[in-house]
């Protein structure tokens, strides 16, 4: 399925950042990990009433794991419906302020309508591209709580490109999630190229997260190299 088709600065990047000089760009294991100030907010859906999946919440756990291993403070949710959801979003973002490391990661469905991406709670229930918006959460509301929480860097991972349940009942719908330019001092990586379709894979992990979690066990990568080298094994 969905294949991830090039690096941080490509223009079809699975990760897009505001530029930085490489000496500028965190270390995910060394500098990321040491010092203080680091919240992530992990999230995995999987429990869904049309379309279910199978490794969200494992992803989910084990990323949160992980990051606790780095230094990070997480806070992890799971299975969540729409206020539960928007409510750890908002917490989120009122807990990062003024934190010096930012992390949003999402497992789960994902879509897109007209060019803006959504991430579906267990209990959405879309019947057409109008409801999208009230029944799921906006990534926007993510990258805006990001934004004015004064972080100096946000990371945001989205293994969010299954395919959309819901399509069927859409008109001209485009599989997987649309690009994002990335606020300033916040770098966004996919599953997946935008519009393709990501794999949920067949172990206890997603093939994205799997790759992400082994990369990150090697000491001493920047954030650049970390995704290149996801990309590589995906």
């Amino acid at each position: 399925k969905g294949r991830p088709t090039a690096t941080l600065a490509a223009p079809q990047a699975v990760a897009s950042a505001t530029a930085q000089p490489e000496a500028a760009v965190p270390r995910v294991t060394a500098a990321m990990s040491t010092g203080e100030g680091r919240l992530a907010l992990v999230i995995g859906n999987a429990n869904y009433r049309e379309a279910p999946l199978k490794n969200p919440v494992n992803d989910a756990r084990a990323l949160a794991a992980k990051l606790r291993q780095l230094g990070f403070e997480v806070m992890l949710g799971e299975n969540l419906q729409q206020r539960e959801m928007t409510r750890l979003i908002t917490s989120f973002g009122e807990k990062l302020a003024g934190k010096g490391v930012g992390m949003f990661y999402y497992a789960g469905h994902g879509m897109q309508v007209k060019g803006r991406n959504y991430l579906l709670p267990v209990d959405a229930r879309i019947s057409s591209e109008a409801s999208a918006r009230s029944e799921s959460v906006d990534l926007e509301q993510v990258l805006d709580q990001l934004s004015n929480s004064g972080s100096q860097f946000n990371l945001v991972i989205l293994d969010a490109c299954r395919n959309n349940p819901f399509e069927r009942r859409f008109r001209g719908s485009t599989g997987g999630l649309a690009q994002v330019d990335a606020p300033k001092g916040t770098l966004i990586a996919f599953a997946t190229a935008p519009g393709k379709v990501a794999m949920d894979g067949e172990g206890e992990n997603g093939t994205y997260t799997t790759a992400l979690l082994r990369t990150l066990a090697e000491p001493g990568l920047n954030v650049e190299s970390v995704f290149k080298r996801v990309r590589s094994e995906v």
